[in-house]
């Protein structure tokens, strides 16, 4: 749905939870505390209707890729869900849903010492299992994007990282997208985008005012001095809020207040007025559902659909159209979802097609005619 010359809009997701049905591993990521409750419950990141929802719901939004955040095996068969979801729905729209996937590496779950046989292990099973005859990929200029989630004392530096993917897709055959610009170490020389991450850019303060404003003059200051002919573009990150003061095992009881939904729309301003010379190409939405830090836009018992409808609003207004708001075909993919759920098998790709042609397939339409009017 992206006009040319805008960026597209993509969304980090986590799908590293579940829910009591897992024995040892009840309640995944649930149990560490949230800022907000999900309007779909605790869910499991493996059940397809849930993604069927999230799929539906982040393209009715006007979102062109879902970006995977993967750090073990759990998140790894997530994506292998994502993507299965995702080729139904295109299948059964005979093309008008476009939503792409990508995969964010998150070190964390990386062997923590060399070598490197794990990551290039793991890219190419990703190669061969993910990207490979998957034309629903995201790329640039025919090339994939690989995202990586940069921290403090990781196992995959930017070097290491730039090796792995060189020695699996070919000397910069992928295209690799950093979040922030890994202060302290060389990362221009690998690669080849950057994007901001939601933070205050300074000291966290306890009323949770510091949104990020100084942050983010800095970020598209810096990065339009950056070299045209080794930097292919840039990213952009916009956040809704921060709230992990509830996680209890890895929150630092930090805070960015929402504001009503005035932070979210103010990060997106930044978007619409950058006039950097490296062309936009992605808008990261951060996140679409990290419950555990409180960034989530992902429909909240909290928020209702504020934040989805917000994020629809923004993306409209990137491609000069008027936004209605309209919480109708976002109640509709809910509906579907847990139709699906009263399933003997919820699994089965046939069954699933055959209720998107009953329930959705004017939806189809309407969506589309409605972002492209």
């Amino acid at each position: 749905m992206t006009v040319p010359n805008t960026p597209k809009t993509v969304i980090h997701y986590m799908g590293w939870y579940s829910d009591t049905h897992e024995g040892v591993d009840s309640m995944r990521h649930w149990k560490h505390g949230t800022a907000n409750r999900p309007l779909l419950g605790h869910y499991n990141s493996h059940n397809k209707s849930v993604i069927l929802c999230h799929m539906m719901w982040s393209w009715a939004a006007g979102i062109d890729a879902v970006v995977v955040n993967v750090k073990d095996e759990y998140d790894r068969q997530t994506l292998l869900k994502v993507q299965e979801v995702i080729a139904e729905l295109r299948l059964i729209s005979g093309g008008l849903f476009d939503l792409q996937s990508a995969i964010s590496f998150d070190d964390q779950g990386f062997d923590l010492e060399p070598p490197l046989d794990t990551a290039l292990r793991k890219i190419t099973q990703f190669k061969m299992v993910n990207y490979k005859n998957n034309d629903a990929y995201l790329t640039y200029e025919g090339k994939p994007v690989i995202f990586s989630f940069d921290y403090p004392h990781k196992f995959l530096t930017a070097e290491t990282l730039r090796a792995s993917l060189d020695q699996v897709f070919g000397d910069r055959g992928a295209l690799l997208v950093w979040n922030t610009f890994g202060e302290g170490e060389n990362t221009q020389d690998y690669v080849d985008a950057f994007y901001p991450w939601v933070q205050p850019g300074g000291p966290w303060e306890a009323s949770g005012l510091n949104w990020g404003a100084d942050y983010l003059d800095y970020f598209y200051q810096e990065v339009d001095r950056f070299d045209i002919s080794t930097h292919r573009f840039v990213g952009g990150g916009v956040w809704p809020g921060f709230d992990d003061r509830n996680n209890v095992s890895w929150g630092g009881n930090r805070l960015i207040a929402r504001q009503g939904g005035g932070v979210y729309d103010s990060t997106w301003q930044y978007i619409s007025n950058y006039s950097g010379t490296l062309p936009m190409a992605y808008v990261m939405v951060e996140t679409w559902n990290d419950w555990n830090e409180g960034t989530e836009v992902e429909p909240s018992v909290e928020h209702g659909y504020q934040y989805i409808l917000q994020t629809e609003k923004n993306i409209l207004r990137l491609v000069g159209k008027g936004f209605v708001p309209d919480t109708s075909k976002y109640e509709l993919a809910k509906k579907l979802s847990e139709v699906s759920q009263t399933l003997s098998n919820p699994k089965d790709s046939l069954t699933m097609v055959h209720l998107l042609n009953q329930y959705f397939k004017e939806e189809f339409e309407v969506v589309r005619d409605q972002l492209e009017q």
